[in-house]
């Protein structure tokens, strides 16, 4: 199982690793290139001292070093290394160190002399330092002879200088390792501390059910990198009680809705039963009724879930507008007539969709019912369609709605009147409006225009497609 926090850690000690290797081997290079500086800086300077001394004389080169010239700080002798000699090979001078002994001849021009490490007699590690010059020639009287062209070699015991690096190399590792075997705890201390508040998150997301999605996360205590998730959480969970409350709404109110028809189903079978040698040819268009409205309200829930799971095939097709609302318009003429209600249509008749005929005439069967049925007697509706909107809206006047009740206008089973009276609307037809709107690729929504009017909006987004 993958860990943040195991590969947080892993790459911050990789990466502290990484700086400490490379700050380290930086510091280790600049010293010793400091120090073989100085080093050889010595080395220069005693060359050059030791060409100061060399002078050409009638009988050659002559040279003469002076007895303290090799007295270390402490007042004993240093152990140096030094050779003097012509280009043609011929010895002005050596050092009694070297012995038998002879130092190599690499030599360069004074401005720019060569340098490199040797071994020196018995074995220890030293660095030389070669160049060619010529000798000063000219005498106290002003004599000048003819120039003649030697070299240098000084040498010196390096033994001190590679104790130095070798000291910094074993500083650098332990100061290294100390360093990380410091680092582990921290970077473990801090990332479990600063991951404490993802811990207490998924203990309170743990302790969160059905009973308790009221629930909130704190948001202001938290990090700033978990304030969108916290937020985005709060907002899942109000989308989630939302939705459970809902669901709750729905099944008291279809049990509220099945209670009165099957109590009516009982009392005809008990009266059937106490009285079987009746027949009342009402009794039975009643329980026929009851059987009927119960049907169409099952029917109407299973076709809604069917749409919500796309179960329901597609057939699109070239739809004219204005013949399909006039065949669904005609059974409810009379009901408008009987309420003496002003309906006005602005549909021009060559107003046409590609959508699914069926579907579309079921949608528009349940907005033309709806407006029939709430709008108060000697009310006026309309049914508009906006061509550039490709939007079509049904407007009716209300007596006993407002803008509150907008948001569970398609709720499924809600009504207005709490009290349930009147038994020929179940409360599904606009939440199944809008379940076929969605399958269509249409949106369906609806508001108050002008106080007491309300319009339902039924507008194209995308072409229908059949999930």
């Amino acid at each position: 199982m993958k860990s943040i926090r195991r590969q947080l850690t892993l790459t911050i000690l990789t990466g502290f690793g990484l700086l400490l290797i490379f700050s380290g081997t930086a510091i280790y290079f600049f010293t010793r290139v400091a120090l073989l500086a100085e080093f050889d800086a010595g080395l220069r300077a005693k060359a050059f001292t030791i060409m100061s001394l060399a002078e050409q004389g009638q009988d050659g080169v002559q040279f003469e070093l002076p007895d303290d010239f090799f007295k270390g700080s402490d007042g004993g002798a240093t152990p140096q290394f030094y050779e003097l000699w012509r280009t043609n090979g011929t010895v002005i001078a050596r050092s009694e160190s070297l012995n038998d002994t002879e130092l190599p001849d690499h030599f360069g021009p004074a401005a720019a002399p060569q340098y490199w490490n040797l071994n020196l007699p018995g074995g220890r590690a030293g660095r030389a330092i070669g160049l060619e010059f010529f000798p000063k020639a000219e005498d106290e009287d002003g004599k000048k002879f003819a120039p003649a062209e030697a070299v240098v070699v000084v040498a010196a015991d390096r033994r001190s200088l590679d104790q130095t690096l070798d000291t910094l190399t074993t500083v650098l590792a332990l100061t290294g390792l100390l360093t990380i075997a410091i680092t582990v705890p921290v970077v473990n201390f801090s990332l479990c501390r600063s991951h404490a508040p993802l811990g207490r998150l998924a203990r309170q997301a743990a302790a969160i059910t059905a009973d308790s999605l009221q629930t909130r996360f704190p948001v202001d205590s938290m990090p700033e990198e978990l304030r969108p998730i916290t937020s985005r959480l709060n907002d899942l969970l109000g989308r989630l009680e939302e939705s459970f409350e809902r669901e709750r709404r729905f099944s008291a109110d279809l049990a509220h809705e099945l209670r009165t028809p099957l109590a009516e189903l009982r009392s005809l079978a008990e009266v059937e039963l106490a009285w079987p040698e009746t027949e009342d040819a009402e009794k039975h268009r009643e329980t026929l009724n009851i059987a009927l409205q119960m049907e169409a309200m099952v029917t109407r829930l299973l076709e809604m879930a069917r749409g919500e799971n796309r179960k329901i095939p597609l057939q699109p097709e070239t739809v004219l507008m204005f013949p399909l609302l006039d065949e669904v318009w005609r059974p409810l003429a009379g009901r408008a007539k009987k309420k003496q209600l002003t309906f006005t249509f602005n549909v021009p008749p060559d107003a046409v969709l590609q959508t699914d005929r069926t579907l579309l005439r079921s949608i528009l069967a349940n907005l033309l019912a709806n407006a029939v049925e709430y709008t108060p007697q000697n009310g006026r509706g309309e049914i508009r369609w906006e061509k550039d909107a490709g939007e079509l809206t049904v407007s009716n006047t209300v007596h006993d709605l407002d803008a509150a009740d907008v948001p569970h206008l398609f709720e499924r089973l809600w009504r207005k009147d709490k009290s349930r009276t009147g038994g020929e609307h179940c409360g599904l037809g606009l939440a199944l409006s809008r379940t076929f709107a969605g399958l269509l690729g249409f949106d369906l929504k609806a508001g108050f225009d002008n106080g007491q009017i309300l319009t339902l909006h039924l507008q194209t987004l995308k072409s229908p497609q059949n999930k």
